[in-house]
């Protein structure tokens, strides 16, 4: 038994890994599609409560909406894809948007948060290469 676990985690852990490449490597190119940016302003930030976790703690879900305008057309209370526990109401923020479709956006940092990813991934899977490695090497 012990046999066993000890080649299917290092499989798991490779193809966890590989899992989280292909979509850093996803995010990373979904760069591309925004192709402009602007600066907007936190219109609002919805808190919802979406549990008690294991230690007992509420845990929240956000939601913030942001305002802009792209070539004079202004554009409120759209949704921002992410949160972050620093953001404020009224605060500026970079918004990347399409130019063909400027309700399109997304945050500033997806090549960073890209590369974290596949940062994670390749970790993940060289551990779990090697270990496979040492499990099928040992008698």
């Amino acid at each position: 038994m012990r046999k066993i676990l000890n080649i299917i985690f290092p499989i798991s852990a490779v193809v966890l890994g590989i899992v989280v490449i292909v979509f850093g490597v996803n995010k990373l190119n979904s760069r591309k599609l925004y192709d402009a940016s602007v600066t907007g302003v936190i219109a609002g930030i919805e808190r919802e409560w979406s549990g008690t976790n294991a230690d007992g703690f509420d845990e929240y879900e956000y939601t913030v909406y942001v305002n802009y305008e792209v070539d004079g057309k202004k554009y409120e209370n759209v949704e921002f894809p992410t949160y972050d526990s620093s953001m404020q109401k009224g605060d500026e923020i970079e918004i990347l948007y399409q130019s063909d479709n400027p309700q399109n956006i997304a945050e500033s940092n997806i090549a960073g948060n890209a590369a974290i990813m596949i940062v994670i991934g390749s970790v993940f899977a060289l551990i779990g290469a090697v270990m496979e490695i040492k499990a099928i090497v040992r008698p």
